[in-house]
């Protein structure tokens, strides 16, 4: 009876992570927060691929400070609304809200504004990036392009 359990346990772990997948992008962006940044993460999609959805996930930010190349966690979270893209990221040191338009979730441009959180002010001030979303070929992370 073990096994019965085990294998419907391992059956139900198997479709979970495949859903998952289906709405989940790599990202790679440039972003200029006071200083020049690349970032690396991932992008989950919550909602439907009509309206609005909910994205968030974490990401690496890499940048060189004081002569040293520094990694930084940071985690996100956007709301998109038919292109339009309002948002929050957050690392050790700065918190930013964005705003910005999103081409059928494949290319964010945003803007926003670093406000500094630990006494080493790296990020602060006005902010703007671009980023693109690469996700597996039939996954629905991306909006879907009308035809008229």
């Amino acid at each position: 009876m073990k096994k019965y359990f085990a294998v419907a346990f391992l059956i139900s772990v198997i479709t979970i992570n495949a859903q998952l997948l289906e709405k989940t992008a790599i990202t790679v962006a440039y972003r200029y927060t006071g200083r020049n940044v690349l970032q690396t993460g991932l992008e989950f999609r919550i909602g439907n691929t009509h309206g609005k959805s909910i994205i968030l996930g974490p990401s690496l930010l890499y940048s060189h400070i004081n002569h040293a190349d520094k990694f930084i966690p940071e985690a996100h979270i956007y709301l998109s609304d038919q292109g339009k893209l309002f948002g929050l990221s957050s690392n050790p040191y700065s918190i930013e809200p964005r705003i910005g338009i999103t081409l059928f979730n494949i290319i964010f441009l945003n803007t926003g504004y670093a406000f500094p959180i630990h006494k080493e002010k790296y990020f602060k001030g006005v902010t703007f990036g671009i980023q693109f979303n690469i996700a597996p070929k039939h996954a629905q992370f991306y909006d879907p392009i009308k035809i008229m």
